[in-house]
């Protein structure tokens, strides 16, 4: 199956002819709610099906902005080429970056636009081909990105930022990138994999000549580690005392840190001693 984005299709339809508009037929569309099936194509819209019913509507175009399409290989391959043949410079360089971003596993559909694809392929081929990793304004972006984005979109997001981070550390002597494992292990914590999260943070407790960050950002660095540790008490009763002592030596570290009175650690507080209290 190839994937389109919903706005892309809808833009073609406005010029496609009837004949094209038929290549739909069959199609899957699927939205943040529904997945439908396209029936058929009509000047004012498709004709659909909800998954696992039998009543056909209408909807116009503008109906299949937000979501994605899927075609089969061979009908995808068709409507790719004509959408690329009526294409400007700028129309193409999205379509490049969604295909790019799709082999590369991401579901493009849910990263929120034309602009967050543009920057998120532009970071992974800059890497891919020349060895750069992001400059510090489009690591702010990214990092806003992917924290605000869903799971599956998180969990394809840490593989390019741990060899980002690896690079990173490299390049600065094996100092560990006390800045960009935040993102990574938030990353991986948001995304179910406990584990790993874990791993990405468990530097805090090593020297500060083998650390590349402020105070504040290790501070960040340990809550995120903390509320790691929390989450994996809940899920491993077994070890449930140990992680929690755990998680509050990493907490009074963070707090130690932060130089300030955080939110976020107070927090971070209260949930440990509700969980303490359920012991």
């Amino acid at each position: 199956m190839i994937e389109f984005d919903g706005a892309e299709i809808v833009r073609w339809t406005s010029w496609a002819t009837d004949e094209e508009l038929e290549l739909l037929e069959n199609a899957e569309y699927s939205d943040a709610d529904d997945i439908w099936i396209i029936k058929s194509a009509k000047p004012s819209g498709l004709a659909v099906v909800k998954d696992g019913q039998f009543q056909q509507v209408l909807r116009p175009y503008g109906f299949f902005h937000s979501g994605a399409f899927f075609l089969d290989d061979e009908i995808g391959c068709q409507v790719r080429q004509k959408i690329n043949d009526t294409l400007s410079k700028g129309d193409k360089n999205i379509v490049e970056a969604n295909m790019y971003l799709g082999t590369r596993g991401f579901f493009v559909s849910e990263l929120g636009g034309d602009g967050n694809v543009l920057l998120l392929a532009n970071a992974i081929r800059n890497f891919d081909q020349k060895g750069k990793i992001p400059n510090s304004d489009d690591w702010e972006r990214i990092h806003e990105l992917l924290t605000h984005s869903k799971a599956s979109i998180m969990k394809c997001g840490a593989k390019f930022i741990s060899e980002w981070i690896i690079h990173s550390e490299k390049q600065n002597e094996g100092l560990f990138d006390v800045y960009r494992r935040v993102l990574l292990a938030t990353l991986y914590r948001h995304s179910g994999l406990l584990d790993k999260a874990l791993e990405a943070s468990d530097i805090v407790d090593l020297p500060c000549n083998r650390l590349n960050g402020s105070n504040s950002t290790m501070s960040v660095l340990c809550t995120t580690r903390a509320a790691t540790l929390m989450d994996a008490a809940e899920n491993k009763p077994g070890r449930r005392t140990e992680l929690l002592r755990a998680a509050r030596l990493t907490l009074n570290k963070a707090n130690a840190m932060s130089g300030e009175d955080s939110e976020e650690i107070m927090v971070a507080y209260m949930r440990l001693k509700k969980l303490d209290g359920n012991v």
